[in-house]
């Protein structure tokens, strides 16, 4: 047999469940509907899916097939969510990973500008870490990303929107506050430093030297922020990460010129981007335009057509 959308369906099924009948329970069908449906897989693949009879334990082919069929099935779910979307409202839906920093400051002007003009696009909005952004374009679970992204990967387009400075994050009453000038990198020797997601994005000697002994890694940015507040330690974020929670924080600017994060848009390589995204992005970039210096951020694109100078 050719594989189906179907029968990958139920091999994901007996993957999770551990078992044949635990997976036939959970999907409405056989367990002798199940059964068969895993041996036509395996003989269509060429190789037995699991180590024993049991259905318990993958073997190393059922495990690179069941990573496979996890994608695809995301994918295909994405799609039907986007046509049957198109469909109701002629434009479709947007389906976006962000990092939390743009989510919370950016992304509500942005989707509120978009559905004014589109009321009945549906938004899937995931805020996560720049790598789980990553992760989630690569494998088709969003259509598009908007993250940092050290490293080129053949399956992600990356193009840049803005860059941004880096500093350092602490209570409002610390004496780091009180100095004249951006801080050197020395300056958080000795003290508590929380490091984050961004930590290995900042190539410095001191810092990295600094970094090897932080006793805490935070990836969440609001429980870094909240633990900064509490007083156990300093982290380093760009400032956009503290303008929805500033109370009690400040942002202090470091010295060193290369402190600095980069966030674009990405998608897939080989992707074809639909019109409700295609708009999303054109409003996006507009927004940035207008409000970047509000933000601080330093615009890596061209405006769009109507507001070139």
């Amino acid at each position: 047999m050719r594989l189906s959308i179907s029968s990958l369906r139920v091999f994901v099924a007996v993957a999770e469940a551990g078992s044949i009948v635990a997976a036939a329970e959970k999907i409405g069908r056989t367990p002798s509907s199940v059964s068969m449906t895993l041996k036509q897989i395996e003989e269509d693949i060429g190789s037995p899916l699991f180590e024993t009879e049991r259905k318990n334990r993958l073997s190393k082919v059922g495990a690179f097939v069941d990573a496979q069929a996890r994608e695809l099935l995301s994918h295909y779910e994405r799609t039907m969510a986007s046509m049957h979307a198109f469909a109701r409202n002629a434009i479709g839906r947007v389906d976006v990973a962000c990092v939390p920093s743009v989510a919370t400051t950016i992304l509500p002007e942005v989707i509120s500008q978009f559905r004014t003009q589109w009321p009945a696009v549906e938004f899937d909005i995931r805020d996560a870490d720049s790598r789980t952004v990553i992760e989630a374009v690569e494998a088709g679970k969003v259509e598009v990303g908007i993250a940092s992204m050290r490293r080129e990967r053949s399956a992600i387009r990356f193009e840049p929107l803005f860059k941004e400075p880096l500093g350092v994050i602490c209570r409002d009453d610390d004496p780091l506050t009180r100095a004249a000038d951006p801080l050197p990198w020395r300056a958080l020797e000795g003290r508590v430093l929380l490091a984050n997601g961004i930590s290995d994005a900042i190539d410095n000697p001191e810092f990295k030297q600094i970094l090897t002994g932080s006793p805490i890694i935070v990836y969440n940015v609001l429980s870094l922020i909240a633990m900064v507040r509490s007083g156990v330690g300093v982290t380093v974020l760009p400032r956009l990460s503290i303008a929805s929670s500033a109370t009690g924080i400040a942002f202090v600017p470091l010295a060193d010129p290369g402190a600095v994060r980069v966030v674009g848009l990405l998608s897939r390589a080989t992707g074809h981007g639909s019109p409700a995204v295609a708009a999303f992005v054109e409003i996006l970039r507009t927004a940035l335009c207008q409000n970047g210096g509000e933000y601080g951020i330093n615009r890596l694109f061209e405006p769009p057509r109507g507001l070139r100078p």
